[in-house]
């Protein structure tokens, strides 16, 4: 996946030389500069649907992305909070280096321009907002990170099913599709050529429709399977498993062609696995099937996550310096389920708000520059947490001598057990 990011300076007409001026409606004018630079991030939100007893054969996508084509043709959007005066848009190609704002509140939206369909091949679609704001004698900086908005899905066919089935299609379908947008079909060439389709994030349904030879009817038989994917989301990138025992072996259901009887679904850990896997004829009974396993004792709880800061380990007051390292490190033996900051600094609070959970979304698009989020979280046992990229920004913004700046890391596990661990920043007097 690619991200894109929009940084902004947004100054003040006191700033740097530029004169402040009057307008008719009582407001300061000030200046916005920005640029908008790209950066290339592969990590999506991978869903892998592995195959019963079987291990997926992922192969790299090694299309290239033309960064510099996507930024600029992104259309990007500027309108004032309180309605006052036209929206301003432009490609970002054709977006002047400065722009002249009154004070206030505003709204900065990117978005991959051209005909976005629900599904279509070859189609990652980006896109961002953020607030910010214009204040005389004052300097903001706002970042806006625009990262994938729809969801890639890859097809991945094992050697089992090929061997099975010479002829076939799999049919992916949004939930959102309508009669002549929303589905893609894979053939047996686009399986091999690893060819990529992209769907707006709703839930899927996968159907596998195979052609397969019978002795028993000394013909080619059709047998079908479908799986639905739900809980789809922006970033997402599914790659479906495709296996096919072999004729003679033992599997689930029967060879009906009623795809129902062939899913097995399972949910059980954090990194979900959805499974096709459709069974070969004349199945032999498996001794033993149906006898109950002998029952497992709980488990003893790991520990309870701890934070741990070299530099300070009595967690002590720090004065906030330019270029200082905050480097902390979270140790979950029971894996991170929950990892939240609480902020108390009136500083920040404008700028980022009080709280960030950093395992949603939204919260992670945002700060993943900045900070680990997500999948770089989710499910970890020991993970480096540094905040020197977002204390310093207290100094930055203009923070009061002083003044106090705290913040609460908030970490459970697997097991609700939880840390709560709070850091104290001070300006200098």
């Amino acid at each position: 996946m690619k991200k894109i990011f929009i940084a902004i300076l947004a100054a003040a007409a006191a700033f740097a030389g530029c004169n402040k001026t009057e307008i008719e409606n009582g407001g300061a004018l000030g200046t916005l500069r920005f640029s908008l630079n790209p950066s290339v991030d592969e990590s999506y939100n991978e869903k892998g649907e592995g195959m019963l007893g079987g291990v997926s054969a992922q192969k790299a996508s090694t299309r290239a992305v033309d960064n510099e084509a996507i930024l600029n043709s992104m259309l990007v959007t500027i309108s004032n909070n309180a309605g006052a005066g036209e929206p301003r848009q432009w490609t970002y190609s054709e977006m002047p280096p400065v722009l002249e704002l009154t004070e206030g509140s505003y709204t900065i939206t990117a978005v991959s321009s051209g005909d976005n369909r629900i599904a279509a091949w070859d189609q990652p679609i980006y896109g961002g907002t953020k607030e910010f704001s214009i204040v005389a004698g004052s300097t903001s900086t706002v970042e806006l990170v625009c990262s994938i908005t729809n969801v890639k899905v890859s097809i991945n066919c094992t050697e089992n099913f090929k061997s099975e089935f010479g002829k076939y299609t799999i049919t992916v379908r949004s939930a959102e599709a309508t009669a002549e947008d929303g589905f893609l079909t894979w053939s047996d060439t686009d399986t091999e050529n690893w060819r990529d389709g992209y769907f707006s994030a709703a839930d899927l349904t996968v159907t596998v429709q195979g052609y397969r030879w019978s002795d028993a009817t000394q013909q080619n038989d059709p047998v079908q399977a479908v799986l639905n994917i739900t809980d789809v989301q922006p970033k997402d990138h599914i790659t479906v498993n495709i296996d096919a025992k072999a004729t003679g072996e033992a599997g689930l259901g029967d060879a009906s062609g009623d795809g129902a009887s062939f899913i097995t679904i399972d949910d059980g850990t954090n990194e979900r696995h959805e499974n096709i896997d459709i069974p070969g004829l004349g199945e032999i009974p498996v001794p033993g099937d149906g006898d109950e396993p002998d029952p497992e004792p709980d488990p003893e709880l790991p520990d309870a996550p701890t934070l741990v800061w070299v530099d300070n380990p009595d967690f002590e007051p720090v004065l906030i310096e330019k270029g200082m390292s905050v480097d902390l490190v979270v140790n979950a033996p029971g894996a991170i389920a929950g990892f939240a900051i609480d902020i108390n600094s009136p500083t920040l609070n404008p700028i980022i708000g009080t709280t960030l959970d950093l395992l949603d979304p939204e919260t992670a698009a945002t700060y993943a520059p900045m900070l680990p989020t997500g999948d770089q979280l989710l499910g970890k046992t020991t993970v480096d947490f540094p905040l020197s990229d977002l204390v310093p920004l207290i100094a930055t913004v203009g923070a009061e001598p002083g003044s106090e700046h705290i913040f609460t890391l908030t970490v459970t596990d697997d097991y609700d057990q939880a840390l709560e661990q709070s850091l104290t920043f001070v300006m200098p007097e």
